[in-house]
C-alpha cells in the first residue's frame, strides 16, 4: 500500500524540519509549503522532499500546493507572544484568517486527515488547577487568543465522511533543531550558561509543560498513523506530566550540566504564563511517551555551541523577534 503524501505548511520552522524528517524516515512523500520568512534553510536542502516557497496567505497557491495530498499539517504561523505583539495585523490575518481558509481549502479538496498545530499557553494564567483537553481556555496573549479561536473554527469543519482535523496543543518546545532557537526558555538557558557561566531564572515558582522537538514531531506522526476514531475532531495535549516544571527546578539540572554556571532566581516574572497541565489523553490513546528531557537538550546545545556547529549562537537568525 503506498504512503500518503503529506503537506507541512511551515515546515521549513523549528519543529518542522524535524517534524519533515520524521515523516519521510517514515515513508511519506513529503511537500513543505514556507514563505522562509527566517532566511534560506540549508539543512532542508538536504531532505528529499518537494518544496515550495510561498505565503499561506496565498490562497491560489494553497489550493495547487494542497492538490493531491491526504494529510495536512499546519504549523505555519506568527509563532510566540513578542511576534504577534509586533505585528498584530499580520498576526490575525496568518494565525486566524489564513489558517481558516487552508482548513476550509483542505476540505474541499478532500484531504482526509488535518492536524492544527495549538499551544497550551490557551489556558492562560491558571494556578492549581490541573488542565485537561476539556478545560476552558483563557488565553492572554494575541497569540494564544488566535490559536483558541483558530481551533473553535476548524473543528467545526470537521466531517465523518472526507475531513478529519485533529488539535494538538503544543507544551513549550524546547531542543537543538536543525533550525535552532534562542528565545525559547531551555534553550536560552543553555545557551547563555554555554557562552557566559551566568544564567538568569525569573521567579522560578511558575509552572511550566516541556516538550523536545523531537518528541514533539513524534507526536504528529502518531496522530497520522491512528485510527480515524481516535483522532478524528479531537484535541490533545502533546507532553508528559513529568515534564511539568517549575523553573526553579531547571537549577539544579543546570548544575549539572554546567557546574561552573551561576545561577540567579530574581523575583519578578516577565511571563505571566502558569500552568500544569495533564497529558494522560495522548499517552493513553497515541501511546505518545517522550524520550529527552530539558537535561537533554542542555548537553546537546552546549555540544553544538562548543563544537562549533552553531556560528554566532547569538545572532538574531536564531529568534522569532528581532531576526527578521
Amino acid at each position: 500500500m503506498a504512503q500518503p503524501k503529506t503537506l507541512i505548511a511551515g515546515g521549513a520552522g523549528y519543529l518542522g524540519q524535524t517534524l519533515a524528517k520524521i515523516l519521510i524516515d517514515s515513508g511519506r512523500k513529503v511537500t513543505v509549503l514556507d514563505n522562509l520568512l527566517f532566511g534560506p534553510q540549508p539543512e532542508l536542502q538536504k531532505l528529499d522532499l518537494t518544496f515550495v516557497q510561498g505565503d499561506i496567505r496565498d490562497i491560489g497557491l494553497v489550493r495547487a500546493t494542497l492538490e493531491g495530498h491526504q494529510e495536512a499539517i499546519l504549523l505555519a504561523a506568527l509563532v510566540g507572544e513578542p511576534l504577534c505583539d509586533q505585528r498584530p495585523k499580520e498576526a490575525l490575518e496568518v494565525n486566524y484568517l489564513a489558517a481558516l481558509n487552508f482548513a476550509q481549502t483542505a476540505k474541499a479538496l478532500r484531504v482526509n486527515r488535518f492536524i492544527f498545530a495549538s499551544t497550551d499557553s490557551c489556558y492562560g494564567q491558571r494556578e492549581k488547577e490541573i488542565l485537561t483537553e476539556l478545560s476552558p481556555l483563557a488565553p492572554i496573549s494575541l497569540y494564544a487568543r488566535l490559536k483558541a479561536e483558530s481551533e473553535t473554527a476548524i473543528l467545526k469543519l470537521g466531517s465523518s465522511l472526507n475531513f478529519h482535523p485533529t488539535i494538538l496543543r503544543m507544551a513549550t518546545i524546547y531542543g537543538l533543531a536543525p533550525r535552532p532557537r534562542f528565545d525559547l526558555a531551555i534553550n536560552l538557558l543553555a545557551r547563555e550558561a554555554t557562552l557566559s557561566g551566568a544564567v538568569k531564572i525569573f521567579s522560578g515558582e511558575q509552572w511550566r509543560p516541556l516538550v523536545h522537538v523531537k518528541d514533539a514531531a513524534k507526536a504528529y506522526l502518531l496522530a497520522l498513523k491512528a485510527p480515524l476514531e481516535l483522532v478524528s475532531r479531537e484535541i490533545f495535549n502533546v507532553g508528559s506530566n513529568e515534564q511539568n516544571i517549575q523553573f526553579k527546578d531547571l537549577a539544579a539540572l543546570l548544575a549539572q550540566t554546567f557546574p561552573a554556571a551561576k545561577v540567579e532566581i530574581t523575583p519578578e516574572p516577565p511571563d505571566l504564563r502558569d500552568y500544569y497541565v495533564d497529558f494522560y489523553k495522548i499517552k493513553k490513546v497515541l501511546g505518545f511517551t517522550p524520550e529527552f528531557t530539558p537535561k537533554d537538550a542542555f548537553i546537546e546545545i552546549k555540544n553544538a555551541i562548543l563544537g562549533g556547529l552553531i556560528l554566532e549562537p547569538r545572532s538574531k537568525r536564531y529568534q522569532n523577534v528581532g531576526g527578521l
